[in-house]
């Protein structure tokens, strides 16, 4: 039997559609606007200073948008943080939380207007474009100063220097209805034709259930892309190579949009799925509709407050492998992004360094977050919480991150043709358009080299 390899390929995105890339989860929290002040004595102390004549500093300031998440305590927590540093530093902040799908268009019109916030949180995805479009500081000043994991950096570097600043990876897993599993009498599947086959026994459109719950819109997300080119790698193929070639038209490629197609067109997976978003495979889940989908911690989350029992028949399995042996896996991060277009990038900076200065605080964030986010620093993972082992095969998942767009080289062709969906495209060009999987494959091909060559 063929040894198995597991891969996991981060999500280091960029340019094209923004994408709430917490592997697809949705966001509960509106926008919410709230200024720290500093503390009003040193405001007077600085007026008197002067009034009297002598050399007062200037009072600091910096504007810091946060992505709102899937838990809400997440933002209270970094809002508490923000306050912390206001008070010690002297400095107003205005602490914008936005949701996720809005962040995009806003940071567009800022820019467009000249008031670019001076720091964000956004997922990889987001973040890399502006880096691509020359809006973020080179932060290799912070990367000095924090202990960050060796596959963080690697997922925070963007043209060869460091862009990026990690803040927690969203390592993704496979959920399996194991009570609908064990109705087919299969051992837990290893292979993508052993999860086929299950699939085929769980299948039961007539009363509502499918096997399978994978979504294929090109919506701007970037779940679909990843779970095509998962296919692909798992199958031999490589879009593009190391060198920067395009080499996505062979016939491991072929074999793999075919397979893919194939779980559309027998009927495994709803037919809106073919246009689902990134949060259509959470809302199927915990709907209850389908058997296996792949998502980040965000859904153990949302059952066990509001489906327990559904969590109770779910077990976080192992991607399954291809025909080479080989088992890809796609991950993600959310990162600070420092905007050198800002009014006040070296007091953004201050806070990054100073938000990683307390452990103890970064970590109780990242456990809030249950296992839907896992540590970028060293040092910080051996906990009971990190020990449990519903916790364990997350934090497993993310200690071996590359980027989606492996064995690519990292730059803005790479990011442009992940969030372009091509492979999402080729593929719905098969199912929706019945277009022969070669003459997909070929355009495939072109849609890449517009890109590269």
């Amino acid at each position: 039997m063929k040894k198995r390899y597991t891969k996991i390929v981060s999500l280091v995105l960029g340019f094209g559609l923004a994408a709430s890339m917490v592997a697809g989860c949705s966001v509960k929290s509106s926008e919410n606007v709230v200024t720290t002040a500093a503390p009003t004595a040193a405001k007077a102390e600085t007026t008197a200073s002067a009034e009297s004549g002598g050399s007062a500093a200037e009072q600091k300031k910096m504007v810091f948008w946060d992505k709102s998440e899937y838990v809400e305590g997440y933002n209270t927590m970094m809002k508490a943080k923000v306050d912390e540093f206001a008070s010690e530093n002297h400095v107003d902040v205005d602490y914008v939380v936005i949701p996720a799908a809005d962040m995009k268009q806003k940071l567009m019109a800022a820019i467009e207007a000249g008031n670019a916030p001076d720091l964000i949180v956004g997922d990889d995805t987001l973040v890399g474009q502006f880096v691509s479009m020359q809006q973020i500081a080179e932060c290799s000043d912070i990367f000095e100063a924090v202990d960050f994991t060796e596959n963080s950096k690697i997922l925070g570097t963007f043209n060869g220097k460091p862009y990026l600043v990690p803040l927690a990876f969203t390592a993704p897993g496979m959920y399996l209805r194991t009570d609908q599993w064990e109705k087919t009498g299969m051992d837990i599947p290893t292979t993508w034709e052993e999860l086929k086959e299950g699939a085929k026994l769980m299948n039961d459109p007539a009363n509502g259930f499918y096997g399978l719950g994978f979504a294929m819109g090109a919506s701007g997300g970037g779940d679909a892309e990843g779970f095509c080119r998962t296919i692909i790698l798992d199958w031999g193929g490589i879009p593009v190579d190391e060198n920067g070639k395009v080499t996505v038209n062979s016939p491991e490629t072929l074999e793999a949009l075919k397979f893919i197609a194939s779980l559309y067109e027998e009927g495994l997976i709803p037919p809106d799925a073919i246009t689902g978003d990134d949060s259509w495979n959470n809302n199927a889940y915990l709907a209850g509709t389908v058997g296996v989908i792949t998502n980040s911690g965000s859904v153990v989350s949302s059952m066990k407050e509001e489906k327990p029992d559904l969590l109770a028949n779910t077990q976080i399995i192992a991607y399954p492998a291809g025909p080479t042996g080989e088992a890809f896996t796609l991950g993600g991060a959310n990162v600070f992004g420092i905007f050198e277009t800002g009014k006040n990038t070296e007091t953004a900076k201050e806070f990054v360094k100073y938000y990683f200065e307390d452990l103890d605080n970064y970590n109780a964030m990242i456990e809030a977050m249950g296992a839907m986010w896992q540590p970028v620093v060293n040092g910080v993972d051996d906990t009971d919480f990190w020990k449990d082992p519903v916790n364990a095969g997350w934090l497993a998942n993310s200690k071996n991150t590359y980027k989606t767009y492996y064995p690519a080289p990292s730059d803005e062709r790479a990011t442009v043709s992940f969030t372009n969906q091509l492979c999402v495209k080729a593929v719905q060009e098969i199912v929706v358009n019945k277009a022969d999987p070669q003459e997909a494959l070929d355009h495939l091909e072109a849609e890449f080299n517009k890109i590269y060559n």
